[in-house]
Formats: structure tokens, C-alpha cells, sequence
């Protein structure tokens, strides 16, 4: 709950957003220093997705669904070890970050 509300209000705050996705496009395309690996490692230099692996596109996704489904895999439920691991390694604020840029980006055409 409270990782969806900092990804609501980084959205929500136009200046804090920019920032906060300026950030969060270092730690989709070269990883966190906490530890995670880059998101474009799997999902794509566009975050556009890897049908072949399965992987999901983020970009243009919502940030709170984002934030929701680190969360997920950081938890009891989330079964994806890849996910899991990556989403242990960031803080709250890393994953408000990846969000907030993941969510402003263009989604692949289909």
C-alpha cells in the first residue's frame, strides 16, 4: 500500500516524476546499486517485451501496476525466481523509480 501511494504521488507531481524517472531509466537500462540487474537485460532495451521468452513489455504500462506486481514477486506469492530476486534487490523507492519511467514510455506496437 504504501510503495502504491509513492508511485501514485510520483506520477502525480509532474517535477518529482521527471526526476524520479530520470532515475528510474539508470536502473532499467544498468541496474541498481542495491544489487538488481538492469530491466532491459530481459525485458528489452525499450522495455518492449521478449514474446519468445515470455517476458512482458512494461513500457506504457500504469506505474501502480508496476509497483504491485514487484511487490508480488518480492513477496510470499511471487514464484518467478528471476523476478523475485530483482525485485528484493530494489528499495521501495527503486521500484517507484523504474515505474515512474516505464510508465511514460511509448508501448510497442503490437
Amino acid at each position: 500500500m504504501k510503495t502504491a501511494l509513492l508511485a501514485c504521488l510520483l506520477i502525480a507531481m509532474p517535477g518529482i516524476s521527471h526526476a524520479q524517472a530520470a532515475v528510474g531509466r539508470r536502473i532499467a537500462m544498468m541496474g541498481a546499486p542495491s544489487g538488481a540487474p538492469p530491466c532491459s537485460a530481459c525485458h528489452g532495451t525499450h522495455l518492449e517485451g521478449n514474446p519468445a521468452l515470455k517476458v512482458p513489455a512494461l513500457a506504457g504500462k500504469p506505474a501502480d501496476f508496476i509497483v504491485a506486481r514487484l511487490e508480488h514477486y518480492a513477496g510470499p506469492d511471487g514464484h518467478n525466481a528471476q523476478m523475485r530476486q530483482v525485485a528484493t534487490a530494489l528499495t521501495t523507492m527503486e521500484r517507484a523509480q523504474v515505474a515512474a519511467y516505464a510508465a511514460g514510455l511509448k508501448p510497442a506496437a503490437k
